[in-house]
């Protein structure tokens, strides 16, 4: 492990907390219920007050127009992985690639990421799945190294994603549970027949094309992994979901099908459906008190990837909470502002809630989220080109890092 230097690590603290106060002016604030060219005032980190139009003082920041909205707070993304993983076969410096990563999603203006890991495989291909299960504490300890050089710029989580029909997910989530930086916790069971793919038939086909499985090995590992969904996935998500709930941490749901995955889900105590695959599933989560949360990129392009329900629709019809950037970290900003448009018509304070202050309360991150006072001041300054936003300033507790 690189040990930082007392210099480092006394320049990244100073850096934290080199603006004690601050005021921003000129840009158009989202608050929770309401827009409005307004100030923002903010003390030691937080925000001390918030007032409509713009401020006369000689050391207030003019943002010249645009919009200054909480800073977004991204509940799961697949963006560390893929900076740690850039080539089948290639594992990056692991430092190197979470300071990258760092620095996609603050130019996005996310503000607190959880940074989502694959415990146990969602692939019968051997390769793929020993580099994602080496990443795992390579990726954790770079964070913790990031932290403590003070190099990182915005706050990071970790999202632990359980693959139930792994049988070593139960060992893989102990080895890290109790690390303070886990904040969320996924249960998923990708075997086919169900939820993300319920048509085997198409599965095989796609993984034959994808993996050059030949068809006596699909006829094989599709025929393992839906016995292993059959026999140890519920044994492994009950254990999972007693030691989360054991020590306090959120849960979520992942691909639930049928209105029975979201009661099934409900019992155990899950109260986040990620992804969920079908209106029917959305709608019985919320009939059930449970946020639904979506893929902002399912939003901009207006369809799932993988052809399941539209986020667009479940926006339409009120069934929609959360939009996580997914596979993409500028999608988040993006895909609330279309949640505005035509036909779905969202109010702005509302489609900024889905990406900010929703997934904030979800987790029980309750300092954060909004633009009110008291709260931290994470912000995002943001302009539209089209229909495009642009960010062009982000704060962390009041110091710009971006």
């Amino acid at each position: 492990m690189l040990v930082p230097s007392n210099d480092a690590t006394s320049r990244g603290k100073a850096a934290r907390h080199q603006a004690k106060e601050l005021t921003l002016t000129g840009a158009r604030l989202v608050l929770a219920d309401a827009t409005f060219v307004g100030t923002v005032h903010i003390k030691a980190g937080l925000i001390s007050d918030v007032s409509a139009g713009r401020s006369s003082v000689p050391a207030a920041v003019d943002l010249e127009g645009g919009y200054l909205s909480p800073g977004l707070v991204d509940l799961h993304t697949d963006n560390v992985e893929k900076h740690a993983l850039p080539r089948t076969g290639v594992i990056w410096n692991p430092l190197s690639a979470v300071a990258a990563h760092d620095a996609v999603v603050t130019a996005a203006g996310i503000t607190t990421v959880f940074d989502s890991l694959s415990l146990g495989s969602m692939t019968r291909d051997s390769t793929k799945k020993s580099d994602r299960a080496r990443i795992v504490p390579l990726i954790v300890e770079a964070i913790g190294t990031a932290q403590q050089l003070g190099i990182l710029r915005v706050d990071h989580f970790l999202h632990l994603r359980c693959e139930i029909t792994d049988e070593d997910v139960v060992s893989a989530f102990e080895s890290l549970a109790n690390n303070p930086l886990v904040k969320l916790v996924s249960v998923m069971d990708h075997a086919p027949g169900h939820r993300q793919s319920p048509q085997v038939d198409r599965f095989r086909a796609m993984q034959i094309r994808d993996y050059g499985w030949t068809e006596e090995d699909a006829d094989r590992r599709v025929a393992e992994w839906i016995e292993a969904s059959r026999t140890i996935g519920p044994r492994n998500q009950e254990t999972i979901i007693a030691l989360a709930r054991a020590r306090q941490l959120p849960i979520a749901s992942h691909d639930d099908e049928t209105p029975e995955h979201i009661r099934e889900a409900h019992g155990a105590g899950i109260m986040i459906s990620e992804f969920p695959t079908t209106r029917s599933a959305a709608e019985t989560a919320h009939s059930l008190g449970i946020r639904v949360l979506m893929g902002a990129p399912n939003v901009v392009r207006g369809l799932s990837h993988s052809g399941n329900v539209s986020a667009r629709e479940l926006a339409m019809t009120g069934h929609l909470d959360i939009l996580a950037s997914d596979y993409v970290p500028a999608s988040m900003l993006h895909g609330a502002l279309q949640l505005t448009r035509d036909p779905i018509s969202l109010s702005l304070p509302r489609a900024i809630a889905a990406i900010s202050l929703n997934p904030a309360l979800a987790t029980g991150l309750s300092d954060r989220g909004a633009i009110k006072i008291g709260a931290r001041a994470d912000l995002c300054h943001f302009i539209e080109i089209g229909d495009v936003p642009l960010v062009r300033g982000v704060w962390k507790e009041g110091v710009v890092v971006f």
